[in-house]
């Protein structure tokens, strides 16, 4: 009877154990969480100290004006700040908003470190305001050719990794000086950028408009 007893409340923590494992997998396999090292410099003035509640009106460089995405960062942007307080209004703005996002291919060794930076002798370069996938249309930036790695072991192939980066400048037009900088930068096998970049504009904004430290991590778990 005690052994029955036993095997019982043995296959009921067999079974609970189970189940736990089932649920922890499925929430690995549904939820990923995107990393972001973040670094902000708020220069708000004495004269005009960080509001609470302000207009402001988009900002871009000469080099994203025939850029067919510059629009996507910016729609992004624009939603990331309502929460906080900051409207779009392009007549009485107080403020302009900047943002500017770029992605990279750079191949890593066998234990996941960089041959070579991901901004340097990487297959593409995204600037300015938009992005562009893998295999998207060609946005603002140049190709280059693929560089050799003595280091890498012929005949085994080097993994490729991903590099995302989110820069937002924010500039008082009373005064023209730049108030708040803030930049997000992000390193993973995942090449699904938009979905990538757009926790990341909010990374970058943690804390907005007076984060407690300079630099910092920032987690934002997504679906995968």
């Amino acid at each position: 009877m005690k052994v029955q007893t036993m095997s019982r409340h043995f296959k009921l923590w067999t079974l609970l154990f189970a189940t736990l494992c089932v649920a922890f997998l499925t929430g690995c396999s549904t939820v990923r969480v995107i990393e972001s090292q973040v670094q902000t410099n708020a220069q708000w003035l004495p004269q005009s100290p960080a509001p609470a509640k302000a207009q402001f009106r988009l900002e871009r460089l000469p080099a994203d004006v025939n850029n067919m995405q510059a629009g996507w960062a910016e729609v992004e942007l624009v939603s990331a700040l309502a929460p906080l307080g900051w409207t779009r209004n392009d007549v009485d703005a107080q403020y302009s908003v900047w943002i500017g996002v770029r992605t990279a291919e750079f191949i890593t060794d066998t234990w996941g470190r960089p041959i070579r930076g991901p901004w340097i002798n990487h297959v593409y370069i995204g600037a300015g305001t938009g992005f562009r996938p893998r295999r998207g249309s060609a946005g603002v930036g140049w190709t280059l050719m693929t560089p050799v790695y003595p280091s890498v072991r012929h005949g085994f192939p080097p993994t490729v990794s991903y590099a995302q980066e989110v820069s937002i400048i924010i500039r008082d037009l009373s005064t023209s000086q730049v108030v708040y900088q803030t930049k997000a930068t992000h390193e993973g096998p995942w090449a699904d950028h938009p979905n990538i970049l757009r926790p990341m504009i909010s990374a970058a904004l943690q804390g907005f408009p007076s984060p407690s430290t300079v630099k910092r991590r920032v987690d934002i778990p997504i679906s995968k």
